[in-house]
């Protein structure tokens, strides 16, 4: 089970001053509703004027659009661009994109682009489909503090905040995040059985994942893995990949420590990073990730319970027998 966090934790003050703005939070600072489907977070989000759910992906490069919204919406393709999707699977096939005048999030504009389309979950809910995935070239533009226990979502833009860091109300763990120069996706180095992994902080990611090279570095063999339990998945992209549930002996993110986490084993490498730290261990900590300073705060949140306890989430998996 996990320790509380404990070490390496100090008082800091945490998100952007609201003195000055805090009647206009257009501007500096946007409470969104935070609704969770399938294990996913959904955000409103609205492309030509039209407000949608859409997915929040801090593990996405680039921000998307659903086929169905498309129709809605009478948006124009894009014959000029088209893009090839990759995702935890792999590569997708190329299509052309979508022409949107509008693509705002909490207030922020970015402006007539083209988007790539993608595919997502048939939604059984009866609720209105998630039309698009809000990606980290819109999330860039904030400084994100997320409450999944407490399902608070709020966006703060630093050019209109200004002012210094304000308390959070106690202490908490800060951890340098390094922004990849291609992708502009954010990632950080915790302790996986006492050596050093690179994990891609990933709220687009029901679980944790680490890829078949890294584990074999960290002495996972093909042997152990084809005694454990595999399941296959759907990646972004649209392709198929194979998963095993195996136990660690230890993780360290911060300063918190696991005793014998199951992370799921990929059966392919990963681009930039060895591992994704999913939504099952996010979902345990109120965080701060912060773009521009390149820095994750954590603290525990509310009724979050234990992270990582012993189980991953392979909620959206279906189980195929042993090994990769």
């Amino acid at each position: 089970m996990p320790s509380s966090i404990a070490a390496r934790t100090a008082p800091f003050a945490i998100l952007l001053a609201l003195s000055g703005c805090a009647g206009d939070h257009t501007v500096c600072r946007t409470d969104l509703p935070l609704e969770e489907r399938r294990y996913h977070l959904i955000v409103p989000a609205s492309i030509n004027g039209h407000t949608i759910p859409a997915l929040m992906d801090t593990g996405a490069q680039t921000s998307s659009v659903t086929e169905d919204v498309i129709t809605r919406l009478e948006l124009q393709s894009d014959p000029r661009h088209g893009t090839i999707l990759s995702g935890v699977g792999g590569q997708g096939v190329a299509q052309n994109d979508a022409l949107i005048s509008r693509f705002e999030l909490a207030g922020y504009d970015a402006g007539e682009q083209h988007y790539s389309v993608l595919q997502l979950w048939h939604d059984s809910s009866g609720k209105e489909p998630v039309g698009a995935l809000v990606g980290a070239d819109l999330l860039s533009h904030f400084d994100i503090d997320l409450d999944i226990p407490q399902h608070k979502l709020t966006l703060y833009d630093p050019d209109k905040c200004g002012g210094t860091l304000a308390d959070w109300g106690g202490s908490a763990v800060q951890v340098p995040l390094e922004r990849s120069f291609g992708s502009g996706r954010l990632s950080l180095k915790i302790k996986l059985d006492g050596q050093d992994v690179v994990a891609l902080i990933d709220t687009g990611s029901d679980g944790s994942v680490i890829d078949l090279s890294a584990a074999e570095r960290l002495g996972v063999t093909r042997a152990m893995l084809a005694k454990e339990p595999g399941q296959k998945g759907t990646g972004a992209a649209g392709v198929n990949f194979g998963l095993v549930e195996h136990q660690f002996k230890s993780m360290d993110i911060g300063g918190e420590h696991f005793d014998a986490p199951k992370i799921a084993v990929l059966d392919r490498d990963l681009r930039e990073v060895d591992m994704i730290l999913g939504l099952d261990w996010i979902r345990r900590h109120r965080v701060l990730i912060s773009f521009r300073r390149q820095m994750l705060y954590i603290t525990r949140s509310e009724g979050g319970g234990a992270a990582l306890a012993g189980d991953l989430l392979p909620v959206l998996l279906e189980p195929v027998g042993h090994g990769l």
